[in-house]
C-alpha cells in the first residue's frame, strides 16, 4: 500500500512536470507565472522572454523524476499501466495538457482584476505597415478578451522596438486612443494612424502578434 501511494505521487509528479512548461495559446505558462510568484527567473530575459528558458529545465526534472519513480513503485501494484507508459505520456503530452493548459489559463484570468484580466491574442493580432509619400500608415487589429465583470478603458502601446524607432500610441480611424472593452467578451481593436518614416525601421510589411502593452484609463 505505501508503495502504491509513493507510486501515485511520482506520476502525478510527472503529469505537474508537463503542465509546468506547457504554453498556450497566448503565451501564458504556468510554470513561468509560478517561478515568477516565488521570486526566481523562468528566462535568462524575463522581461522580453528570451535567452535560456529555465522553466523546461525545472519540467524535464520534474517529468524524470516523476517517470522513474513511478515505474519502480507501480509495477507490481499496476502493471498493465507501467506497459503502456510510454503511451500514456504521448497522450497526456499531445492532447489531454494542452487542454489543460488552456483550461488553466482561462481560470488565471478570471481571477485577476482590472487591466490584469485582460487576455491579449497575438495569434489573432496583426499590424500593418504601408508607405506613403512623407509618412508610413501603420493599421491593423489588437484581439483581446476582457475575462473581468466590470467595462475597461485602455490605451494600447506598440511596443516592437524591432521594427519601430519608439512606442506607438495606437489610435483608431476617429484619432482616438482609448478602447472600451466589454466585461467577459472578446474583441478586436482596430487601429489605422500615420507615423513619420522616421518612426519607423522598415518600410513595409505585415507583423503577426505584434508586441503591446495595455494601460488601464480611469
Amino acid at each position: 500500500m505505501k508503495n502504491k501511494m509513493i507510486g501515485i505521487a511520482f506520476f502525478l509528479l510527472m503529469i505537474f512536470g508537463l503542465f509546468f512548461s506547457s504554453i498556450a495559446s497566448n503565451g501564458f505558462c504556468l510554470g513561468d507565472y509560478l517561478l515568477n510568484q516565488l521570486g526566481l527567473k523562468a528566462w535568462y530575459n524575463d522581461q522580453d522572454k528570451m535567452g535560456l528558458r529555465y522553466t523546461f529545465f525545472y519540467a524535464l526534472t520534474f517529468v524524470i523524476i516523476g517517470w522513474r519513480g513511478s515505474t519502480k513503485y507501480l509495477k507490481e501494484s499496476y502493471p498493465y499501466l507501467i506497459k503502456k507508459m510510454v503511451w500514456i505520456f504521448l497522450a497526456l503530452l499531445l492532447f489531454i495538457v494542452p487542454a489543460g493548459t488552456e483550461y488553466a489559463k482561462d481560470m488565471y484570468y478570471s481571477f485577476q482584476d482590472g487591466i490584469r484580466a485582460v487576455e491579449y491574442h497575438p495569434r489573432n493580432s496583426s499590424c500593418d505597415v504601408e508607405p506613403e509619400e512623407q509618412k508610413q500608415k501603420v493599421s491593423g487589429t489588437i484581439n483581446v478578451t476582457n475575462h473581468s465583470q466590470e467595462e475597461l478603458k485602455v490605451s494600447v502601446k506598440l511596443i516592437d522596438k524591432e521594427h519601430f524607432a519608439e512606442e506607438l500610441v495606437l489610435k483608431n480611424d476617429q484619432n482616438q486612443n482609448i478602447f472600451t472593452l466589454p466585461p467577459k467578451q472578446k474583441k478586436y481593436l482596430r487601429f489605422n494612424f500615420s507615423i513619420d518614416k522616421n518612426q519607423g525601421k522598415i518600410e513595409g510589411g505585415r507583423m503577426t502578434g505584434p508586441k503591446i502593452k495595455l494601460i488601464e484609463q480611469s
